[in-house]
């Protein structure tokens, strides 16, 4: 099974997921308040899909990369920044940072540009992977962006209701058509994800040469 078929079979899952959140209240005579309760608690799922397909799908093309053993003279440089960005020791001017840790970043440095490319499984994701944190990700991959027309306000929006619900909020009102929008909004772009991805590897943007 190839890793774009592993990401498709993890896509029609989450979308199954999402069909049952917009469905479930509606399916069921039940009481307003508990109606309501199902609807407000969707929102916080609805994005727990949307990060865990972020993880899994950059998961599966780390992964698939990573089998082609690519040497680093070869590996565009978003690709070698996001994997040598990732360790903790990059930070090198920090005056708190003594000798022994930067000479231990040398060899880590040293180490890592003298075999093939080993890109880490870290991602930027903050636990709130808004617009500009899902377009930072796609460019640590030499990617191409999502357009900000279709996709910033709507997906703003769902953190933005997200974040007020998981910190306890109690103003906050929730509609079943904002379960609607928000579910439509995580299959576009788990789409519109997977089909950058597909194209990357098969232009092989990975590459410095391309």
């Amino acid at each position: 099974m190839s890793f774009i078929e592993e990401i498709n079979i993890d896509i029609d899952w989450r979308m199954s997921e999402l069909a049952s959140l917009k469905t479930i209240p509606l399916r069921y005579n039940l009481l307003p308040e508990h109606k309501g309760l199902l609807i407000k608690y969707a929102v916080p799922s609805i994005y727990a899909l949307w990060e865990g397909f972020v993880k899994n799908t950059f998961g599966f093309y780390i992964k698939e990369i990573n089998k082609l053993q690519i040497p680093i003279n070869e590996v565009h440089i978003d690709l070698l920044t996001h994997t040598l960005s990732s360790h903790d020791k990059l930070c090198l001017e920090n005056p708190r940072i003594n000798y022994k840790t930067k000479k231990e970043f040398i060899l880590l440095y040293q180490t890592t540009i003298s075999q093939p490319l080993r890109l880490t499984d870290k991602l930027p994701t903050k636990s709130n992977v808004n617009f500009d944190i899902i377009n930072d990700i796609l460019m640590r991959f030499n990617l191409k962006q999502l357009p900000k027309n279709e996709f910033n306000d709507r997906l703003n929006k769902l953190l933005n209701f997200r974040n007020k619900i998981a910190h306890g909020e109690k103003s906050i009102s929730v509609k079943i058509e904002d379960i609607e929008i928000f579910s439509k909004l995580v299959n576009d772009l788990m789409v519109e994800t997977l089909l950058r991805i597909e194209s990357g590897y098969n232009s092989r943007t990975f590459l410095k040469t391309v």
